[in-house]
């Protein structure tokens, strides 16, 4: 007889997705942020700028237009 756990363990696999929402991230070897959407990213000069460029993806992405 197989337990749920055996059952479940069966039939879920794991897959990696991409965010569906903008990020930020510092920049591994530089004094830079990354502004991240999906698989599309640009580099902006401090935190205060991705903040914006955050925020304004934000809107976009929540109200579908710019």
């Amino acid at each position: 007889m197989h337990s749920l756990r055996d059952h479940a363990h069966a039939h879920n696999s794991i897959f990696a997705f991409t965010a569906l929402r903008p990020r930020i991230e510092r920049e591994l070897d530089g004094h830079g942020w990354l502004v991240l959407l999906h698989e599309h990213g640009w580099l902006v000069g401090d935190r205060r700028q991705a903040l914006a460029e955050f925020d304004a993806l934000e809107r976009i992405e929540r109200r579908g237009r710019a």
